[in-house]
């Protein structure tokens, strides 16, 4: 009786080639949701920015300034510097800044990644602009 064996030859390969694939796949995706996440924290942080700079001094446009340059420390790597948009407003007795922001990597795959819309609120500073009733 003759005894047959099934050839493997080169079936490591194949295996390797395909697994490779997947694990690509699973990194790439792993990056451009970290990058998202950075992103977001990095325009979060300058919405926080944003608004203690307005609840303190009342001037938006020094607010905004400063909002970007927060980002562009080092979020230039994670978020595009050219669709950052801030808004300042006074709402109440709280200053109240909303930061938007478009990720550096917009596309992971099929899926496209979502603007970057962060908001942050810090009550007005009263007791620097008059002095005189907290005495």
């Amino acid at each position: 009786m003759k005894i047959i064996r099934k050839q493997s030859r080169g079936s490591i390969l194949v295996e390797f080639a395909l697994s490779i694939i997947l694990y690509s796949a699973f990194l790439y995706g792993l990056i451009v949701a970290s990058m998202w996440a950075i992103g977001g924290t990095i325009v979060h942080d300058a919405a926080i920015t944003a608004a203690q700079i307005y609840a303190v001094e009342l001037d938006s446009s020094k607010a905004a300034k400063r909002a970007v340059g927060e980002i562009g420390r080092w979020g230039y790597v994670f978020v595009d510097p050219s669709t950052i948009h801030v808004t300042v407003e006074q709402i109440g007795d709280t200053a109240h800044a909303t930061v938007t922001a478009q990720p550096r990597i917009q596309k992971a795959f099929f899926y496209t990644m979502p603007a970057l819309k962060r908001e942050a609120s810090c009550t007005m500073e009263y007791r620097f602009r008059r002095p005189g009733e907290f005495l």
